[in-house]
């Protein structure tokens, strides 16, 4: 049922926004937007007939050496170990955009290891998307980053508020949708991170340590031209003129910092052995200790994250040829990813790995990978099904596509996370196991048309085949989704959604799949 009320919630919105703007531009997809002079990476066709090396000298960086020392996050604990690391080495600057800051104790603890740094002299910048600022996720953390706020050497801006984005919305509802989806952190202009994982619970512990936990991927990157790219790819959308600054109360009648500072302690203690602050004898107020004992009590169940001492983030990884690739939201106008993929799969020549949880083809994205099938390139998808997915949009637009897409690309395999606990968030590509893309961009309209999205492209046979190898690790418990011909010679389901989907599952992705007007937008 949480599943189906995530999705809800953004059906009532829409139904809102037709029925306060009636008469509002809804149209059909438009063609890819072909990027800006202020593209922080821009695509340049390569000569003729080009094969992948071809297609990733073009795109266009700024000057310098993009040899980049870069390590696969695949582990979650490693993940939140890299981000802790690398903001509490920071020493100048902090440059960090998220589109989900969760409530949890990961999410506070974020917020007050940045309060920290700031206090320390570290300048912070801190973006977070407006659509997500005032949901379920974040309830009780927009209080938290208004007093954060207050702190020296730190600046908090909501890109694209609700508030400021209805009247956009007369001109494509799509405009209200747009969000900040990127996930980035740059420190010191040197170490950078991108990748699917937002800030919470769900993207950093370990299996079976919360109700949801995601199997997704980062990279983190070391080296000035990444980061550079990186912080170019933030400062973009923090100038935006649809951002907005969270400014401090005039009055404030609650001061959450000290909620933060606490929530810190918490964490870095916990991630030393596993060790609790005791709430009875902690030398805090008495207003604190309910606090504490609700930070205890939610992170002792995470045992995962208790060897942080023994952690080195850079353990012989070597440098390799990284380029970031950047997209602005629909309320910018650059897209250099999309035309960036369709050139990698056009230049493919024996196998397209796509892991990623929302699989929604737009136009551009399906011809590109039926022609790849046409050339005998083996394409692989793993992604969600019906029964362990987040979100039940996109596989409901998946049961209107499966059968159709095996049938006009025979070189394709589609396998499916089977339960919960396989649950997609990863957003990795891997082509010809010798480039690999990793970043935030979904394989839908969403992503491809209305969101701000980041990639980093990495040119290495080793590393190919080292993130082909992991993607392969998640397969181990999978569902291969096949067709069969009927006797008229048409194409029908063999294994599908309702082979292993629940009949009230079902039923409900066969309500949505009929919704097809929404598709540009989820």
């Amino acid at each position: 049922m949480k599943q189906f009320s995530r999705s809800f919630r953004w059906v009532s919105l829409f139904f809102l926004v037709f029925a306060l703007f009636a008469g509002a531009a809804f149209s059909a997809p438009s063609g890819v937007a072909s990027g800006t002079a202020s593209a922080a990476a821009k695509f340049v066709p390569p000569v003729d007939n080009p094969d992948l090396k071809a297609v990733f000298d073009a795109i266009q960086v700024d000057a310098g050496d993009i040899n980049t020392q870069i390590r696969l996050l695949w582990r979650n604990n490693e993940a939140w170990y890299a981000r802790w690391k690398m903001i509490e080495e920071a020493k100048k600057t902090i440059d960090c955009t998220y589109f989900i800051i969760d409530k949890d104790i990961f999410g506070v603890s974020f917020l007050g290891l940045l309060r920290k740094k700031a206090l320390e002299g570290v300048k912070i910048r801190l973006m977070v998307d407006g659509r997500i600022y005032r949901q379920g996720y974040m309830k009780g953390m927009p209080e938290k980053m208004t007093d954060l706020s207050m702190t020296p050497n730190i600046e908090i801006k909501l890109f694209n508020p609700i508030s400021g984005a209805l009247l956009s919305a007369l001109e494509d509802v799509r405009n209200i949708a747009a969000c900040n989806h990127d996930k980035i952190i740059v420190v010191d202009s040197y170490t950078s991170i991108t990748g699917g994982r937002n800030i919470g619970p769900d993207y950093f512990g370990g299996k079976g340590e919360g109700p949801i936990i995601y199997r997704d991927t980062d990279v983190v990157m070391r080296g000035a031209h990444a980061a550079g790219q990186m912080t170019k790819a933030f400062a973009d959308e923090w100038g935006s003129l649809k951002t907005c600054f969270v400014k401090p109360e005039l009055i404030n009648f609650k001061d959450h910092t000290a909620e933060l500072d606490l929530a810190y302690r918490v964490m870095s203690q916990y991630m030393q052995g596993g060790k609790l602050i005791d709430a009875k004898n902690a030398p805090i107020s008495d207003e604190l200790k309910p606090v504490l004992e609700q930070y205890n009590k939610d992170i002792v169940s995470f045992k995962d994250i208790t060897s942080y001492a023994a952690y080195d983030m850079w353990h012989g990884e070597r440098c390799r040829p990284v380029k970031i690739v950047d997209k602005y939201s629909r309320l910018g106008g650059m897209n250099d990813i999309t035309p960036t993929l369709i050139k990698f799969v056009d230049a493919a020549k024996s196998e397209i790995v796509i892991q990623n949880p929302y699989v929604c083809l737009t136009a551009e994205a399906e011809a590109a990978l039926t022609r790849a099938s046409q050339r005998g390139v083996s394409i692989i998808f793993h992604t969600n099904s019906g029964a362990s997915t987040d979100s039940l949009f996109p596989q409901a637009f998946l049961m209107n596509d499966w059968v159709k897409m095996l049938q006009e690309m025979p070189t394709c395999h589609l396998f499916v996370a089977p339960t919960p606990n396989e649950r997609l968030h990863s957003k990795t590509f891997v082509f010809d196991r010798q480039l690999t893309v990793v970043g935030t961009y979904n394989m839908d309209a969403l992503s491809e048309q209305v969101n701000s999205e980041v990639v980093a492209t990495v040119w290495n046979k080793e590393f190919g085949v080292m993130t082909r190898l992991r993607i392969q690790d998640d397969m181990t418990k999978v569902i291969e989704y096949t067709i069969k011909m009927d006797r008229d010679g048409k194409a029908v389901p063999d294994v599908g959604p309702e082979s292993h989907c629940s009949e009230e599952t079902v039923k409900k992705m066969n309500f949505l799949r009929k919704l097809q007007w929404l598709r540009p937008v989820i």
